[in-house]
């Protein structure tokens, strides 16, 4: 056999064995999501909140509610590819934990879910520039992102978050363009 054709043959096979490899992606990621189990999930859900957005001096995750925000706009208003990410996330979530430590995540202690949590910080940290918005455009968010960002809206748009996390005035008065902030100020709600 020549090495043109041996060339040939292993480009084929390559080209072939990618394709398959897109495919297949392509299929996990565009399937009909099983959201009926993600219920199921909200004990999980809630703790990896409450790892982002811990009780301190103010209201934590868990006290806000955010594991129902999260499930919601996971159900309703997220697109099908990230639906799947979400859903894989958690189990991978289970794996990791469960590989690492011999435990589910949810007997883990709080060093060990921060460590869980920065694996898959890591993991699917996006690109910068250009290349991150070619990524976010072709591959939507992660797994991570969608969690932390879902986290985030639903702590700062629930009671507690705002009122006791954040600075809320109720009865806004004048608009103030520029205002002068001392330090430990909270972050205004609204």
């Amino acid at each position: 056999m020549d090495r043109r054709k041996a060339l040939k043959g292993f480009l084929l096979f390559g080209g072939g064995a990618a394709a398959v490899a897109a495919g297949f992606k392509g299929y996990q990621w565009y399937r009909k999501p099983d959201l009926q189990h993600l219920p199921g999930y909200k004990a999980l859900i809630a703790e990896l909140a409450e790892t982002i957005i811990p009780r301190t001096d103010t209201p934590g995750a868990k006290d806000a509610g955010v594991q129902d925000y999260i499930i919601t706009m996971i159900q309703d208003c997220t697109p099908t590819k990230l639906q799947n990410k979400f859903m894989d996330g958690l189990v991978d979530v289970q794996q990791y934990a469960q590989a690492q430590y011999s435990r589910s995540f949810l007997e883990c202690s709080k060093e060990q879910r921060h460590n869980v949590l920065a694996h898959f910080e890591k993991r699917d940290r996006q690109y910068s520039g250009l290349a991150g918005k070619v990524q976010r455009k072709l591959f939507g968010d992660s797994f991570f992102v969608t969690l932390k960002k879902y986290t985030v809206q639903g702590y700062c748009t629930s009671i507690q978050g705002a009122t006791q996390g954040l600075a809320y005035d109720y009865i806004p008065g004048k608009y103030q363009g520029c205002a002068t902030l001392v330090p430990g100020q909270k972050c205004w709600a609204t």
